[in-house]
């Protein structure tokens, strides 16, 4: 009888193998329908395709939600995902071209969330991901967030802390092409926490992460909680920006490439931050900025075992009425500055055992900054380490202050691992300094590229696709001049159906403006067209609408639509519409303001006959209300159009 725990463990594994359901859906409608029936460890696969205006609410524990294959499914329109239970996967999609107005693309409530190859891109949204004070252990790895065609003051990627820590994991994500000035634009890729959280502790990790071409914000990473690490991320080709340590104290930042960027790591406010093993190489304003500012003066700053090479100073604070205090630098490498190596001085650093080669531009501090060059080659990478008779190599200084290790966290706080992940000699004495040991087998070159970050699918075009960050225009009577944004991965052109609409260009491909000219209206009467821009079998419509050439007068008190009332109209808040027919069950709701972004997509419950629409959070403006009055059984009752006024 000893075959009976073999067969019992036989049946038992095949249990869970079939216990666990598939459900495949193409619609918004099928979703929400596997969702009621599926239970946890189930899958609930999209099959490919592209979908407009798709809403998710995850809202069922431990759901797989995947594209299959991954990057076949891709969300335009008002698409967007909330995510309210624990336990899910969710993997595979794209979010292209889409416009949302003041929501996010991704809204994450719930706790041991995976979001996982995803990419979002062209989106016009308020974030395009946000993770909320009450989740925990959210991991985002492998996504892409790319150029957010709204510039408002809103940050894409965005970690909520609470009053425990979330333990958030940011890993091998791409953010990119986000225009703008730098500057507090707020336009930052990443925000972990708010003013208002500072004092709060995340434990966020951030890593393998690639930023490049960020110049929404002068901040690229803002610490604004405490414990969090950034570690192995490359940030490349940033004119305008750098990593900002903010409201939060001790920021552990190590193993990092600041390459050909506006700065590396500005330090703005808090105490106890810790910068090691990073490698700085052609910054063209600031590589370490200690700011001198009375809102939270820094204290316990601490610069380990870097390496700094043909960039702009280290700034240390000393200008000012607020100067840093108890700065420690240690072993580092200063090398080959552009101008200087220092600037602003306080005179109360404490030096051990680095080295500098250049003109100074400071003081020479009595102990712990030797002049000497640092012999380093360049690697066939184009990077910088130490050659075999190097002077940096075991000439380490013991003594500075240990780094802490926050609980639950795991990361390289004894120093023991170089840049490139190579041991270094258990004794500090026998360590080189700068961020490299001596080796004649590794190359230092960044961890993170652009190549093994982000979803892998992006770089084989698994589908194709058209979008524009419009649905309507609306167009005065005097004729004007407007201008899309076209999103595609394919070549196309655009059909109008009448003269007075015209394009240039009138076709393209890939990303690119599209401007849009109107003639004026002669007539007295409304007229309306389309642009229709199509590539291969995917294609897109935008409704044009203008005013006659005598402006009509918008009603204020009530406007009939047959049997039905629209009222008030101007309205100050909520908008009514009464005397609907009894067969009417709900209605699907879109505003559009005058630029053609879609402000909300909604859908309402028809009680009493009458339909309620807020617009309380609606800033004044004409829009254009689009109604679609549906039946129970789900067929179009009605379509409606209609101008209407915010006070």
């Amino acid at each position: 009888m000893k075959f009976l725990p073999l067969l019992f463990s036989f049946l038992f594994l095949h249990f869970l193998v079939f216990a666990q359901s598939r459900y495949e859906v193409s619609s918004g409608v099928e979703f929400n329908t596997a969702q009621e029936q599926a239970s946890a460890g189930d899958t609930i696969v999209w099959e490919s395709g592209v979908y407009d205006d798709t809403r998710l609410d995850i809202n069922k524990d431990g759901l797989i939600v995947t594209a299959e294959p991954y990057g076949t499914v891709l969300f335009k329109g008002a698409s967007r995902v909330t995510i309210n239970a624990d336990s899910i996967t969710f993997s595979g999609f794209q979010y292209v071209g889409g416009v949302i107005g003041n929501l996010d693309v991704i809204r994450v409530y719930g706790s041991d969330v995976l979001i996982t190859h995803v990419n979002i891109q062209n989106y016009t949204s308020f974030k395009y991901l946000r993770v909320y004070e009450a989740s925990r252990r959210t991991t985002i790895s492998y996504c892409n967030f790319e150029n957010r065609l709204n510039l408002d003051d809103q940050n894409i990627l965005s970690i909520l802390v609470g009053d425990e820590p979330g333990y958030h994991k940011i890993q091998y994500c791409s953010f990119k092409n986000f225009e703008g000035i730098g500057l507090d634009e707020g336009i930052e890729p990443i925000r972990i926490g708010v003013s208002s959280q500072g004092h709060l502790d995340s434990r966020t990790l951030v890593e393998y992460c690639y930023f490049t071409r960020c110049n929404g914000d002068g901040e690229i990473i803002s610490h604004k909680a405490r414990q969090n690490v950034y570690r192995y991320n490359t940030f490349e080709n940033n004119p305008v920006a750098e990593l900002v340590l903010r409201h939060g104290d001790e920021g552990i930042v190590y193993g990092n490439f600041f390459i050909n960027n506006m700065g590396g790591v500005r330090i703005r406010e808090g105490s106890h931050h810790f910068i090691y093993n990073n490698y700085f190489e052609r910054l063209n304003s600031r590589v370490i900025y200690l700011m001198n500012d009375p809102s939270d003066p820094l204290n316990d700053i601490h610069i380990y075992h870097n390496t700094i090479i043909n960039s702009e100073e280290v700034r240390l604070g000393g200008t000012g009425n607020n100067p840093p205090t108890n700065v420690t630098l240690a072993n580092n490498v200063f090398t080959d500055p552009k101008i200087r190596l220092f600037q602003e001085a306080t005179g109360n650093e404490i030096w051990m055992g680095n080295l500098s080669f250049g003109t100074l531009g400071i003081d020479l501090p009595s102990t712990g900054l030797s002049n000497a060059d640092p012999a380093l080659i360049e690697n066939t990478e184009g990077f910088f380490q130490p050659d075999s008779n190097s002077p940096v190599i075991a000439a380490a200084s013991a003594g500075y202050p240990a780094i802490p290790l926050f609980p639950g966290m795991d990361y390289d706080h004894e120093i023991m691992l170089d840049l490139m992940k190579e041991s270094r000699p258990d004794s500090i004495a026998d360590r080189a300094i700068g961020a490299s040991e001596f080796s004649s087998t590794v190359s230092v070159q960044p961890h993170a590229t652009e190549m093994n970050t982000g979803p892998s699918y992006l770089f084989d075009k698994p589908v194709d696709y058209v979008a524009v960050n419009t649905s309507q225009l609306y167009i005065g009577a005097e004729g004007d001049n407007k201008s899309i944004t076209v999103s595609s991965n394919i070549n196309w052109t655009v059909t109008s159906s009448d003269g007075w609409i015209s394009t240039d260009p009138p076709s393209g491909s890939g990303d690119a403006p599209l401007n849009i000219t109107i003639d004026a209206n002669p007539d007295t009467l409304n007229r309306s067209g389309t642009l229709t821009i199509a590539g291969g079998t995917q294609s897109v419509t935008i409704n044009v609408y203008q005013d006659p050439g005598e402006p009509e007068p918008v009603d204020t008190v009530e406007t009939p639509i047959n049997d039905m009332l629209l009222f008030p109209n101007p309205t100050n808040g909520n908008l009514r519409v009464s005397n609907l027919p009894p067969e009417i069950y709900s209605s699907h709701v879109e505003l559009v303001d005058q630029n053609g972004r879609k402000l909300f997509s909604r859908e309402y419950l028809i009680v009493d006959n009458e339909l309620v629409v807020d617009l309380d959070n609606v800033v004044p403006g004409i829009y254009l209300l689009n109604l679609t009055f549906m039946r129970q059984n789900g067929t179009v009752y009605r379509e409606l159009l209609h101008k209407i006024v915010r006070n």
